[in-house]
Formats: C-alpha cells, sequence, structure tokens
C-alpha cells in the first residue's frame, strides 16, 4: 500500500499532500509473484483443512460415520471401485456424454447466434421462441427427449446440449449486435465485402463475449449430466452415486461425488486453456480468473 504525507508548503502557508510509493509500485513483479503465492496457499490449504477437520471429526466420534465417512475411508471405497472397473466405468460414460452433449451445444449455439446477430430477419423469427424456450426447465423437456430418441445415453446427451445451446446462442446473439457500428462503416469505407467484415471486423470483436459464455456453459454441463443420470440412467456417475445412496454405501457414493467434481473442475479448466489460445483477448481476462 502507498502512504500518505502531509507538509507545510513555506510560501503559500498551504498544506501539500506527499504521496510515497508502496511496494506493488516499487517492485510490482515481486508483489505479483508474492500475490500469486499466496493465492496458491490459500486455495490448497482450504480443502486441506476441510479434508483433515472432517477427519479428525470423524475419527473421534463427533459425525456420524453412517452418513459422513471419515475421508480416508472414502478414498479407500473410491480406490476399490476404480480397480474393480466400476467407477472407471462410470467416468468414461459420463465424460463420453458430457464432452458430445457440450461440444453440439457450443457449436449450433454459436452458429445460430452469429445468424441471429447478422439477419434482422432470422431475429424476428426466432429470438423470441428462443426466449421462451430458454425459460423453461430443461428436466422438464426430457420426458419429450425419451419420447423421440428412446432410452439409453442419446436423450441424456440432447438434453445436455439443448441446456448449453439456449445459453451460448443468446450469448452470442448478443455479442454480435454489441458489436459497434462504427467499425462495420469503417470496414465498409475500405472497400470490405461481407465475408471480410464478418471475418475481420464483427467475430473478433463479438468472440470474447462469446467465448465467455462457452466457458460458464462447461461447468452447467456437468451438472446437467449427472443430475439427469441420477433421475433416469443405467450408466454413469450420476446413476452410480445415486445407487449407492439407495443400498446405503455413503463411502463410495461420497468418492463419485468428489470426481464428478474434480471432473467440472478439469473439464472447465481446459475448455478455459483452450480459449486462452484460441480468442487472444481472452487472455488477461482468463488470467485473472
Amino acid at each position: 500500500m502507498s502512504t500518505l504525507m502531509t507538509s507545510h508548503d513555506q510560501l503559500g502557508g498551504r498544506e501539500l499532500v506527499r504521496r510515497t510509493p508502496g511496494p506493488a509500485e516499487l517492485a510490482p513483479q515481486r508483489h505479483a509473484r508474492r500475490r500469486r503465492g499466496v493465492t496458491l496457499t490459500l486455495a490448497w490449504a482450504t480443502p486441506v483443512l476441510i479434508i483433515v477437520v472432517w477427519e479428525l471429526t470423524a475419527q473421534f466420534g463427533i459425525l456420524d460415520t453412517r452418513f459422513f465417512p471419515a475421508p480416508s475411508v472414502i478414498w479407500q471405497a473410491g480406490a476399490r471401485s476404480i480397480q474393480d472397473g466400476v467407477m472407471t466405468d462410470a467416468i468414461v460414460d459420463t465424460v463420453r456424454k458430457l464432452v458430445i452433449g457440450y461440444g453440439i451445444g457450443v457449436v449450433a449455439g454459436v452458429a445460430l447466434g452469429v445468424l441471429l446477430g447478422l439477419s434482422w430477419l432470422a431475429r424476428a423469427a426466432l429470438e423470441h421462441t428462443l426466449v421462451a424456450l430458454y425459460t423453461l426447465p430443461k428436466l422438464a423437456l426430457f420426458p419429450v427427449f425419451l419420447l423421440v430418441f428412446g432410452l439409453g445415453s442419446l436423450p441424456q446427451i440432447v438434453l445436455v446440449g439443448v441446456s448449453v445451446f439456449f445459453i451460448v446462442v443468446l450469448a452470442s446473439t448478443t455479442a454480435v449486435l454489441s458489436v459497434e457500428q462504427g467499425y462495420r462503416d469503417a470496414a465498409e469505407v475500405l472497400g470490405a465485402k461481407r465475408t471480410q467484415l464478418l471475418r475481420h471486423v464483427i467475430l473478433p470483436a463479438a468472440l470474447p463475449a462469446i467465448a465467455t459464455s462457452i466457458r460458464l456453459t462447461a461447468g452447467i454441463a456437468i451438472l446437467v449430466i449427472v443430475g439427469i443420470e441420477m433421475v433416469s440412467g443405467d450408466s454413469g456417475l450420476g446413476y452410480l452415486i445415486f445407487q449407492r445412496s439407495q443400498v446405503f454405501d455413503p463411502a463410495t457414493m461420497y468418492a463419485g461425488v468428489i470426481i464428478a467434481g474434480v471432473i467440472g473442475v478439469a473439464f472447465t479448466g481446459l475448455v478455459t486453456l483452450a480459449l486462452k489460445f484460441a480468442v487472444p483477448q481472452q487472455r488477461p481476462r482468463l488470467r485473472r480468473s
């Protein structure tokens, strides 16, 4: 922090304020490294502290281990289920459906969103319908998908894609419409064709906002797929978590919940990393987040 010092002006008889630079201004790189170190330490210290407290309270009988088994017991149950292949199969199945559904939703959402942003006719025809469908609870659409696509993984994949699609399409439309008209006019004055205008002006200006929606929907996708596997599924992590709770195996259930969280963090991190290289404008923003 910088400090403020006051002194008296000998000529005018007025007080002057002198500002002394703080450590962040005198040594910005060292201050940034120190801040990153503190951030990483706190980020790791919090979950470690929670695990230690949980383990101790379970071992000393403060927690009811029938409902909250010790982390060491959860670890053993998770390792055992991975060794016998049950957890591994569930992870592979969930990740497969997650990636396919998310990819379809993102590609379709960006494509239609850009089209709606460029065409007022398409916007007039579809925008209100999309907004109305966006407000519907996506789980309410799942019975429709079951009727159309039948049982199995396909309706679950479609539900993930639809959940991602509506957010991305509306965000992409808004991003394209938010590009300043002055940029478009300047490019047209310079003789840019429609495809050149889209490639060199509109998309570069809209991509940061589109990328933000893509990053945010990565977390939503994992929530949807695990949730729908619990409600209607015969495979995947969500199904395993629910099935273990039904047979009163809380250790394996908690292991599945933790693994689902790890998958969510890893998937969001991979999407963020991909956007960091694909969209240069996102790099400072993603570093801060």
